[in-house]
Formats: C-alpha cells, structure tokens, sequence
C-alpha cells in the first residue's frame, strides 16, 4: 500500500512539471531559432562587405579547345577564342587566371565539314560561377587527318666568302611527314631549312627546323615530323686572299737639275686571290714601268699593276701614281761691282773695294738662267756729307734665290766736294 501511494505522487509531480517543460521548449525553441537566423544574416551581411560579390567580363580572352574528336579527323581552322562573363567573391578574383578555366566544346558526334558546337566552361572554383559565354557557339571546319612524306630541300642563303666552295648537301633524314588538314597537307610540297653562307670558312653541321612550303610560300596548320634535321654542309678553301702592298716601277732620270722626290701610290694596297702555297709567296705587286726621263715637274700616271701568273686581283683596275720631281738647290759665286745710290749733289764719290765676292743659292734651273743684269750690289749714300763712310753693301736676288755670303759685306765710301774748271785772268795790252 505504501509502493502504491509512492506511484501516486510521482505521477502527481509529472502531471504538475509537464506545462513547464511544453513553455520552456516552445519559447527556448523559437528564441534560438530567431536566434540563429540573425547570426547567420549578420555574419552573410559582414563577409559580403568584407568580400562583396562582383560580376564582370574576365578580361583575357580564352581559347578554346576541342574534345572528343575522332582520330581520323582534325579541325582545320584555327580554335576561336571567347570571352567569359563571371560571378566571384573579390577575394576568388585576385587569383583568377586564364587557366583557372577550361573552355571546350565536344566533337565526338562531329564529322567532316562545318560544325557549330556549343562551348563549354569549367572552372574549380566553386565560388566561381559562369554568367554567359561569348560567343555562344563557334563555327570549325572539320576535316580529314591526311599524312604525307615530303623530301627536305636547304635554301643557301648569301654567298660563300671569296676563295671557297661548297659541297652537296647530306640531310639526316631526307625527308619527313607532313600531317594536318588534308587541304592544308595537299598544298606542301617540301620541307624547307635556310642555311647562310656569308661567314662559311669550314664545314656547316646544324640542326634546323624544316619549314611546309608549298608553291605559294609557307603552308600553316600542318605538323612536321621530326621537327628537326641535321645538315651537313661541306666547305673547301679553293684560293686564299689577302692585301698587298704596291710598288711602282720608275726608269730614267729627271732633267739636269732636277731630283725625283716622293712617290704616292693610290690606292696603296690590293686584294690579291691566289692558290694558298702561290699566296704565301706574293708579298707586294709592281706597276708598269713609268719612264720620269727629263721631267722637270711632278707627273701623275694612272698605271696598271702587273700580277705574276696564278695570281688574280679581287679589284683589277690601274692605280694612280704620283711623283715629286723637285730641282735641286745649288750655288753660285760672283764677283758684283758695288754701285752707290743716293749721292748727294756736288758731291764726289770713291768705294773700296769696288766689287764684291757674293755667293748665290737657290734652284739650279734658277742659278743657270741667272744672268748679271737681274743681281747687283748697292749701298746707300742717303744724307751722307763729305768724309768717309763705312757702309754696308745690299744684293737683290731674283725670286727664288737668295745671296748667302758677301766678301767683303761692308765697303768705304770717300765723299768729296766736286771741284770745278777755274776762270783764266784776261790780261789787258798797255796803250
């Protein structure tokens, strides 16, 4: 009876606690609900402002690439590229790059021909989302996969340097597939390397890229394989070359007289070609012979240059040649009478000595047409009264001569009144 009433009372109890626990669980409930809506608004609210959302136009256009297409078949025309309009957190657009997308379009269903197949884009970013695509869809021909062999064919570019020659080519491999677009790979011909020749002194060994080429020039859109060949290009010295220096051949002498002076060759050296053991010989040329007999001036020649055999000029043309012809410088030793100038009147004169020894110098061809009218002595007697006088004597060479060494250089003078016929008395007769 007593574990009876224990029962009663504690179902009292429960029936007494349960509109407590029904009000504690609908207004807790709603208050955390409520609760919950405002942080996770707030916490939306803070990290746009701190990360606002932006939508624009990704500013690099993005190639596109083809998937799926069948082995046997190749798009012809180069892959388009479009522009892609897209919605991220700012923070998502510092590292977006253009590979952070994937734009495609699917050819598994393609056959040859024009297709227009919808692009795709991919990105793995999930904050970023993709807006719109332009264009849309993109226009491919599609076409069939054709390879072909083609020969490998080197463009010698320039020429080689002057004394030698080259040899045939040897192209490892002689030839090489061309695969692309068969309207692209009917079009190539050759493959083609360019290989210069301007400094080529030895033999050329290179690796070079062939080039498609067609008849209307360089054919794109095809692949080549290998990308690669190796030319070999021999290279032989045939003749060697180098500068020598000239040297003119003069014959005969200059007029009495005269002297042969300096000589000037222009230009003063040539470029010769010869076999090497011949070259290593040539140290200088020699012109034809020009003949100075009697020259009393300078001569100017325009002269060939003579070679010896197995010897060639890069440039063959004369030389011109100049030659100093100068007279020589000679002396002359006369005897001059000493004139006296400016005497004054009524004055009387006497020099001693009366002659003077000069000795000439200047230009033999001067020296003899010197004739004694155009050379004489003289002192001046200007303002000089009776007595006598010590003065120094002045010789007047011709241009071009000068009078070096008087013997004596100085003469007396005696000045003396100048006396005249005395009257004779008339004696008269006495009546």
């Amino acid at each position: 009876m007593a574990l009876g009433r224990a029962e009663q009372l504690v179902s009292a109890a429960r029936l007494e606690d349960e509109p407590l626990t029904v009000f504690l669980a609908d207004t807790l409930g709603w208050r955390f609900l409520l609760s919950l809506v405002l942080s996770i608004t707030l916490w939306a609210r803070l990290t746009l402002d701190q990360n606002p959302q932006r939508v624009d136009v990704y500013p690099t256009e993005i190639p596109v690439e083809a998937r799926g297409l069948p082995a046997n078949l190749v798009v012809a025309n180069e892959l388009p590229t479009v522009r892609v309009k897209v919605s991220a957190p700012q923070e998502s657009w510092r590292f977006l790059e253009p590979s952070s997308f994937r734009v495609s379009v699917n050819l598994d269903q393609a056959g040859a021909g024009i297709v227009q197949p919808e692009v795709t884009v991919e990105t793995p970013d999930p904050n970023v989302r993709v807006l719109e695509i332009t264009p849309a869809k993109v226009s491919l021909r599609v076409e069939e996969l054709r390879t072909v062999e083609v020969p490998v064919q080197v463009n010698q570019a320039g020429s080689t340097p002057f004394g030698f020659r080259i040899g045939d080519p040897l192209i490892v491999p002689p030839r090489v597939q061309i695969s692309g677009p068969s309207s692209a790979v009917e079009r190539v011909n050759v493959a083609q390397v360019t290989l210069r020749l301007d400094e080529a002194r030895s033999t050329i060994d290179r690796s070079l890229k062939p080039e498609p080429r067609g008849p209307n020039g360089v054919v794109s859109g095809v692949r080549v394989e290998p990308q690669n060949v190796t030319v070999t290009l021999p290279v032989e010295q045939i003749a060697g070359s180098k500068a020598v220096s000239i040297v003119p051949r003069i014959i005969g002498q200059p007029a009495a007289g005269y002297w042969q002076g300096p000589i000037t060759v222009d230009p003063g050296t040539v470029q010769v070609v010869a076999e090497p053991s011949v070259l290593d010989t040539v140290s200088l040329l020699s012109t034809a012979d020009i003949d100075i007999t009697g020259a009393q001036a300078e001569i100017v020649r325009s002269v060939a240059v003579q070679r010896p055999a197995g010897v060639a000029l890069v440039r063959d043309q004369p030389v011109t040649v100049r030659i100093s012809v100068l007279p020589l410088q000679g002396q002359q030793v006369r005897d001059l009478n000493v004139t006296v100038a400016n005497v004054a009147d009524g004055l009387s004169v006497a020099v001693s000595p009366a002659a003077i020894n000069v000795t000439i110098t200047g230009p033999q061809p001067t020296l003899l047409r010197l004739t004694p009218d155009v050379i004489g002595a003289t002192v001046d007697a200007t303002g000089l009264g009776s007595g006598q006088h010590t003065l120094p004597v002045q010789v007047q060479a011709p241009e071009g001569l000068r009078a070096d060494r008087l013997l004596p250089s100085d003469v007396t003078l005696v000045l003396a009144p100048r006396q005249t016929a005395s009257a004779t008395p008339t004696v008269s007769a006495g009546p």
